[in-house]
């Protein structure tokens, strides 16, 4: 908040003196043709002239060679009531006058995420006239007998990521689809085949506390020979992990989410973070023809040949469900139509993002998963509101 005092003749007087020099010096255009509305009435110039000022100090910055006058833009609505903005700030304004001052008091609250303009411009507008079915469809497999947090995380993520519809797969084996049942609302459970339903999928995630079995295995044996989008994460990397032919002779496009222990497993070698783990990783993805999301404090998305890495750490985030909520962000982006490459790239980014507002709003130490997902709405607000 900023607050400021004038003396209107002494702003009479200034401009008395030298009229247009210190109109053009100190307003823009517009601002200039409202004065002239108003008749160059010396109150109307003041508190123009006070709004600004209530602007710096509410910045904190004053003028001088990183804010100047004119940098403020000060408009009125239909209603007369003003508002002024610097650059992508929107600031709220008041004023009143006593006799021969004027107050003026502004303020704003800057929730503008700071998203690059390369993340932006993956982000594509929805159509106001689509339904439900047009936004695609998410094949969630996921979840096991005391891990079911881990699949209805990754299946709330893929919904509130814009996903149409998003079914969540159990197996009869783990005996939980009636718990998730309950727990979930607009998210549909299923115990049957996956397989039967996969050629109405869009995207598909297998993996998230899903435990290990035989079962599970032939499943994602049978995944990887059909031609679908495949994101896979936790156990079934792990499965993965026991046989690498499966990825070479694959027909699925894949998305890799591993963290650094799971991307060991891989590779049987444990390297810490650093430049010879960035350049395995790269290499691994280029051999496999995979998308590869490595997780770590800083995130690194591959394709084997482009990669990019997102160094916003955030120790809030290292919380249990967090991974699979990045999973379930990814896989709605890759049902909604987004390329492969770019579900991967602006998924993390987007998941990033909401763990930093989460960490504003509820701190390092007391985030949850669930709050990263409870703040997406703010990140897709703003990549909208471009």
């Amino acid at each position: 908040m900023g607050i400021d005092l004038l003396r209107i003749n002494r702003i009479g007087d200034v401009y008395s003196k030298h009229k247009e020099n210190f109109l053009n010096k100190v307003f823009n255009e517009s601002e200039i043709s409202y004065i002239e509305k108003k008749n160059f009435k010396g109150e109307t110039i003041a508190s123009m002239f006070s709004f600004k000022e209530a602007i710096s100090k509410s910045l904190g910055t004053g003028f001088g060679k990183d804010l100047k006058f004119k940098d403020i833009t000060i408009s009125h609505d239909s209603l007369g009531r003003p508002s002024g903005v610097v650059g992508d700030i929107k600031f709220d304004l008041s004023a009143s006058h006593d006799g021969d001052y004027v107050v003026t008091v502004s303020s704003y609250t800057n929730d503008k995420l700071e998203i690059e303009d390369s993340i932006r411009d993956l982000f594509k507008k929805r159509k106001d006239k689509f339904h439900k079915g047009d936004f695609g469809k998410s094949m969630i497999i996921a979840s096991s007998k005391g891990m079911v947090g881990s699949g209805y995380l990754a299946s709330l993520a893929a919904l509130k990521s814009g996903c149409g519809l998003t079914y969540h797969y159990v197996f009869e084996e783990d005996d939980i689809l009636l718990p998730l049942s309950i727990k979930h609302t607009e998210v549909i459970v299923r115990d049957s085949n996956p397989l039967r339903d996969l050629k109405t999928m869009d995207g598909v995630l297998f993996g998230c506390g899903l435990g290990i079995s035989r079962h599970k295995r032939q499943l994602l044996s049978d995944l990887l020979e059909e031609d679908i989008y495949l994101v896979i994460d936790a156990d079934g990397i792990n499965i993965l992990a026991e046989d690498l032919s499966k990825l070479l002779v694959k027909k699925a496009r894949v998305v890799l989410t591993p963290h650094v222990l799971e991307f060991s497993r891989l590779t049987k070698e444990f390297i810490p973070p650093g430049k010879r783990l960035y350049n395995l990783a790269k290499n691994f993805a280029k051999t496999y023809k995979v998308i590869l999301v490595l997780k770590d404090s800083k995130t690194m998305i591959t394709d084997g040949e482009n990669v990019y890495f997102i160094d916003k750490e955030n120790s809030g985030m290292a919380t249990a469900g967090s991974g699979d909520v990045l999973a379930g962000i990814i896989t709605s982006l890759i049902s909604q139509g987004y390329d492969i490459f770019d579900a991967a790239l602006l998924g993390a980014n987007i998941h990033s993002l909401a763990g930093q507002v989460a960490m504003d709003e509820k701190s390092k130490s007391s985030m949850l998963a669930r709050d990263i997902i409870d703040c997406l709405d703010k990140v897709f607000k703003s990549l909208e509101e471009r």
